[in-house]
């Protein structure tokens, strides 16, 4: 892994989750398997995760051009206690705070869902928005994803007005 991104790298006891460059969104574009190997992990039978598509990467490749972007944006999640190193998800910012708000997002593969990922990897991303400055951290998710719901709350997340029908939003203020 290159200086940059291990030092934006995050880790818990159990994941490293890997800023995304716009090298590393181009290897995932033209081919999964390298992007395995780029990471040295395996990769799931059930990769990509859901929302994690094509547009999107093409989306945030766009975005990580800006050099004061490094970080806040998508971080691929890494589960480093199981036999060999395995790509289970991933999780990011949508974008650098605005007026101190920053939102985040996150997908887990199923076969890794309803094992604490999505928590563990959410936490890691409040506390780091919290370090670099961060006031409010929201976050969006719809009626029907009831265990991404349950992340949220687990992180003490209290629902807040939405601006999108069908849309709940949700919201952590820094203590």
């Amino acid at each position: 892994m290159n200086d940059d991104r291990a030092a934006l790298s995050l880790t818990t006891s159990r994941l490293r989750l890997v800023p995304a460059t716009p090298a590393l969104v181009d290897i995932e574009l033209s081919d999964q398997e390298r992007l395995a190997g780029e990471l040295n992990v395996d990769l799931p039978h059930d990769w990509p995760p859901e929302y994690h598509d094509a547009d999107r990467l093409r989306f945030t490749r766009k975005a990580l051009e800006d050099p004061d972007a490094a970080g806040w944006w998508l971080h691929y999640i890494v589960l480093t206690d199981a036999t060999r190193p395995t790509l289970v998800g991933v999780a990011g910012f949508k974008g650098p705070p605005s007026a101190g708000v920053v939102e985040i997002g996150y997908s887990v593969v199923p076969s890794w869902q309803r094992r604490g990922v999505a928590t563990e990897a959410t936490r890691a991303l409040v506390e780091a928005a919290w370090q670099r400055g961060a006031e409010v951290v929201v976050a969006h998710t719809l009626p029907h994803l009831e265990a991404s719901i349950g992340v949220l709350r687990k992180l003490a997340f209290a629902a807040s007005e939405s601006r999108e029908a069908g849309v709940l939003a949700f919201a952590l203020p820094r203590e």
